[in-house]
Formats: C-alpha cells, sequence, structure tokens
C-alpha cells in the first residue's frame, strides 16, 4: 500500500448515477482514497498517469476513448495499477474484451458495496505482490514443518499429470506428490490447475480463488517473474505455491496455449517442481502442456476402457515424437479387476508401470471434502506411502530409456487394442 495507507483509486463511469455512487461508498471506506472521478476515457487516463493509483474503476462503456481502449493505454504505462472493468452486463463477449485489455477484474453497474469493496482490495493485493522485487523462487521464510533445503538450487522441472480417461484419480496424483514434494523434501514447488474448465484444485486444497491464472491473461511477452508471483496462492500448511484455474468455465476459452507456454517456462526457472494438473483431452492448450512438461505421470486403472485409452495416447505420444523416458505409466488400483494382470497390461502398452498408487476411495473421498490433501495427515496409510514413493522416486534426476515390454499380444482380451 502507499505511503499513506489507503488504496488509491481513480472512478471512470459515463452512468452518472454509479459514478456518484461508487464515489460514496469507496470514499467512506477508512483504507481507500478516490484520487479522482470522470466520466469519460481521455480524463481516466490522464488522472491515472498523474496520480498513479493502486486501482481503477473503469467503465466499459465511456464517452472519447472507450473503457476498453483507456484499459489498454493505462495497463501499458502503469504496469502495477489494477483494472476493474464495470459493465451493465456480465456477456461473455464483454468479460473476454476486459480481460484481453488487461483488466484484472469486471464487476456489473448492480454490484453491492460490500462485493465493490472487496473487488478492490483484492486486486489491490495482487498488484502489491507484483511491485515486490523479491524472485518467487527465495521465499522469506519456511511453512512450519517444511525441512530446508540445502545447496544450489536443482535444475527446475515441469511434470504434468494426465489421463487419457476422466474419473481414474490424476487431481489427486498431482495435489499429493506437490505436497509429498514440498513437506517431506522440502522442494520449492508450484501446483498449476491446468484443468481449465472445471478445476478442482482450489476444493482440494480449500483456497480461495482470490487469483488465479485469469491474472496472466494478457500478452505472453508480459508474462515475467513478478507478474507469475503476483497470480499464485499460498498453500499454508505446506507452503506450496498454487495458480489455481479460472473461477468460472467460460473464462477457460480466454486462456492461450502461448500464455501457458510462457507460464510455465517462468515457473522452471524459479521452482524446483512444477505439477500441473491437466484435463482429458487433447485441445493446443492440454498439447503444450504435454510438450513442456520434462515427464508426464499418465495415470490409469486396471480397467478395459482406461487401458485401451492409455494405448491410444502412447501411439499418439509417437506420432508427436515425445521421448518414451519421458511417459511415466502410473497404475491407480482399484478393486473389481479380477482377470487383467499387470504384466499382461505392460505388454499390451508396451511400457512397465513406474508406480502402482493404492485405492482407497472412502479416505481420499474425505480429504477431498475436507480441502485437506491426504499426504499431510494419513502418510502412514497404504495409499499415503504410495504417493510418498512416488514422489521420491521423481527425485531421481537420470530417467533410463523405457523398454517395450515384452510383445503385444494379438489375441484374446488385449488383442482387441493390439495394431494390426
Amino acid at each position: 500500500m502507499n505511503g499513506a495507507s489507503k488504496i488509491l483509486v481513480v472512478v471512470a463511469a459515463n452512468d452518472h448515477e454509479f459514478l456518484d455512487q461508487a464515489a460514496r461508498w469507496l470514499s467512506a471506506e477508512s483504507t481507500i482514497e478516490v484520487v479522482g472521478a470522470v466520466s469519460d476515457g481521455d480524463s481516466a487516463v490522464n488522472l491515472a498517469r498523474k496520480h498513479r493509483p493502486d486501482v481503477v474503476l473503469m467503465d466499459m462503456e465511456l464517452p472519447g476513448r472507450s473503457g476498453i481502449e483507456a484499459t489498454e493505454l493505462i495497463t501499458t504505462l502503469l504496469p502495477n495499477t489494477g483494472v476493474i472493468m464495470v459493465s451493465e452486463d456480465g456477456a461473455p463477449d464483454s468479460l473476454r474484451k476486459a480481460m484481453i485489455a488487461g483488466a484484472r477484474q469486471f464487476v456489473l453497474r448492480s454490484t453491492t458495496r460490500q462485493e465493490l469493496v472487496r473487488t478492490i482490495r483484492e486486486v489491490h493485493q495482487t498488484t502489491v505482490a507484483r511491485r515486490v522485487l523479491n524472485p518467487v523462487s527465495a521465499e522469506p521464510s519456511q511453512a512450519a514443518g517444511a525441512p530446508t533445503a540445502t545447496g544450489p538450487r536443482r535444475a527446475g522441472e515441469v511434470i504434468a499429470v494426465f489421463s487419457p480417461k476422466g474419473g481414474v484419480g490424476a487431481t489427486t496424483i498431482a495435489v499429493n506428490v506437490a505436497m509429498a514434494l514440498r513437506k517431506e523434501h522440502g522442494m520449492q514447488v508450484t501446483l498449476v490447475d491446468g484443468s481449465l474448465p472445471f478445476g478442482d484444485i482450489g476444493v482440494f486444497l480449500d483456497l480461495a480463488p482470490n487469483r488465479s491464472i485469469m491474472d496472466l491473461v494478457v500478452n505472453p511477452e508480459q508474462i515475467d517473474v513478478e507478474y507469475v508471483k503476483g497470480a499464485l496462492s499460498t498453500h499454508q500448511r505446506s507452503g506450496a505455491k498454487v495458480l489455481l484455474a479460472p473461477p468460472r468455465p467460460e473464462m477457460a476459452e480466454m486462456v492461450t496455449a502461448d500464455q501457458i507456454r510462457r507460464t510455465l517456462t517462468v515457473l522452471k526457472e524459479t521452482h524446483d517442481f512444477t505439477i500441473v494438473d491437466t484435463w482429458s483431452c487433447l485441445d493446443e492448450r492440454v498439447l503444450t502442456i504435454l510438450e513442456v512438461a520434462d515427464r508426464i505421470l499418465l495415470c490409469f486403472t486396471l480397467d478395459l476402457p482406461a487401458i485401451k485409452s492409455t494405448k491410444i495416447f502412447l501411439e499418439v505420444s509417437e506420432l508427436l515424437h515425445f521421448p518414451p523416458e519421458k511417459i511415466l505409466p502410473v497404475l491407480i488400483k482399484s478393486t473389481g479387476t479380477q482377470g487383467i494382470e499387470l504384466r499382461d497390461v505392460e505388454g499390451t502398452i508396451g511400457r512397465p508401470v513406474i508406480a502402482q498408487i493404492s485405492h482407497d476411495a472412502r479416505l481420499a473421498s474425505r480429504c477431498i471434502n475436507e480441502g485437506d490433501p491426504l499426504i499431510l495427515n494419513h502418510a502412514n496409510t497404504p495409499i499415503g506411502q504410495d504417493l510418498l514413493k512416488l514422489a521420491a522416486d521423481l527425485l531421481t534426476e537420470d530417467q533410463q530409456p523405457m523398454e517395450v515390454v515384452g510383445k503385444q499380444k494379438k489375441s484374446g482380451r488385449f488383442g482387441l487394442f493390439a495394431r494390426s
């Protein structure tokens, strides 16, 4: 916050009733100072240049220079000023234009006083984090109980967690491996929710969506260490950093593959491990995550549809020229899979399974509902021990090339999946 310990705000609105009301509401807050209230875009830009406010409340519809144009100019000239766009409706097209222009948040003219003040404080908090010049890798303090890593930092690594079939437990793997790397090994870890439309990592960790990947919906060239740091949340119990998915599904369309690529590149430079949860599709953004990743945990269960999807994905990965050692098959064991042997599965997919994770649906569900990662309280359970071992195995720097296991069967149940 500025020296006067107040959030400096410029209000720009074409609706004079809203302009007056917003100015009154904000002026009544002891921690907010309205340094100007104007009704056109050019005046908004001039006021922002003069006062360098923390936040600009910008109406989308302004005479002269539009709110979109004014926002683009302000965010370019004053990158530490956060813009909140105001509109009559919440149409997806309006939201998209606002975010592309550089707005940090979006509110309706019908918003309540409490909601407006809360949004201004959230945006201010994010922009303050960006002003701090300490690099992300230099953690000011360790989370309680976290080991302190000594010596030079290891080369950063991006690990994608992917399953071609939904519902197998990939998010559980991603969350708990990240927690284990942080708490058990003292690694600097960021957990990224790359399941953009319906990401659940915020639920798994009981994190409020005050910041998200939407804070990085800007020109990819603008995404640097400070930008990324301003978008990260902190999981208090572990000290791990978290980049949440968009708070609403329609926002996911605004996140581009280039923004994801640049973000992961920055995180790799500043963290030991970046664990990226994904979703079960192969659109451009997921393919970018898989391409950037140093290793891919390919999660599947011991049932025919999951095995078939896994085999098909491995064939696709060959077409994409992914090195065989990059993809690490992980079997999530479950009940009711009699008749399917692990050796048959390995022969069918042509890869060894590098890890087997025990099945405990009741415990996993309880931890999700409580927003408390399994590995933090139940590390001594069979599933906890399997997750700890998987995390420890990822610390191994050198991975041996994967060998084809046996020959793919041409007959019987698994012959359905064999190449002709």
